[in-house]
């Protein structure tokens, strides 16, 4: 199933006054005081995607609209609702507007009908279930699903991590003329950059590359995602879900993204501005052994 980039504007020039550019003549009579001339920045587009599966409304995310395809794919695989690219049938676009003017995407996605009747049964079990009021979701079982634990990954080496530090910023476009936006660098097992997704969401800039790799049929075991951001919960169990073996923050992550790490065997690196790489956990195999032997 191939489809042309979802893409619209990802950033658009904004005129501000700065909030010391008149001195204060109230006390002055008869002086009129003119308006200094505004300045202009480059500001990251935000609009609301609402994502519904076979016309069935699912969820409505704030994102920065472009790689959209990818998003909307590697959302449903880091959801739950796929498992492969072939899953999905159609995925159908449209502009929309809600007040006070405001530009909003919609998309639906078109599933099979076996994926469709495995998503409906699932709606209704969480439907059905007693609210507890985290974060919208319904159930602690929802907030903290059992996943499969990933297989054992190569060992990244620290030179290599080290190095990976300034290269982020290398493929950040859209970062370097806004920020304010977050980024996810696919890595492969050599070590070498792939692609940058971009997104004001990390959650979303994690989906854009798990859609990617979706689309481009990649396995994610012993491949890597650097981000700018810190780690969070709902990372780690978007990367177990989807066989990703590591992650790669600039920012340090939380506990319970530690613990879920260490359970499912997903390698978490913190990379500090200056001291060295700090390694919260790790499943990399002991050099010499492979996974025949382990069984």
């Amino acid at each position: 199933m191939q489809h042309s980039p979802i893409s619209f504007i990802s950033h658009r020039c904004q005129k501000f006054g700065r909030c010391d550019a008149l001195q204060d003549k109230t006390a002055q009579q008869g002086i009129q005081l003119e308006q200094e001339p505004l300045e202009a920045t480059e500001l990251v587009e935000e609009m609301p995607l609402a994502i519904s599966i076979n016309d069935i409304s699912y969820a409505v995310m704030m994102v920065t609209p472009v790689n959209l395809e990818a998003f909307v794919i590697g959302f449903a695989r880091s959801e739950g609702i796929i498992e492969h690219i072939n899953d999905i049938r159609d995925i159908a676009v449209q502009l929309t507007q809600t007040p006070p003017d405001i530009d909003c995407i919609a998309i639906n996605l078109e599933l099979s009908p076996r994926r469709f009747a495995q998503f409906k049964k699932r709606r209704q079990t969480h439907l059905g279930a007693t609210g507890c009021g985290l974060c919208g979701i319904e159930s602690l079982t929802q907030a903290i699903p059992i996943l499969p634990k990933l297989q054992p990954s190569q060992a990244i080496k620290e030179a290599n991590l080290i190095a990976l530090r300034p290269r982020l910023g290398e493929y950040q476009i859209l970062g370097n003329k806004t920020g304010a936006v977050h980024a996810a660098l696919l890595i492969s097992p050599e070590g070498e950059p792939i692609l940058c997704m971009e997104d004001i969401g990390r959650h979303n800039a994690l989906d854009k590359v798990i859609g990617y790799a979706l689309q481009q049929n990649i396995n994610l075991h012993n491949y890597s995602v650097l981000m700018s951001s810190r780690c969070s919960t709902e990372l780690i169990q978007k990367a177990v879900r989807v066989g990703l073996s590591r992650l790669i923050h600039l920012a340090s992550p939380s506990t319970l993204a530690v613990k879920l790490a260490q359970h499912y065997g997903l390698t978490l690196i913190h990379l500090p501005k200056q001291d060295a790489p700090r390694l919260f956990a790790s499943s990399a195999k002991p050099e010499g052994t492979d996974d025949e032997q382990k069984k």
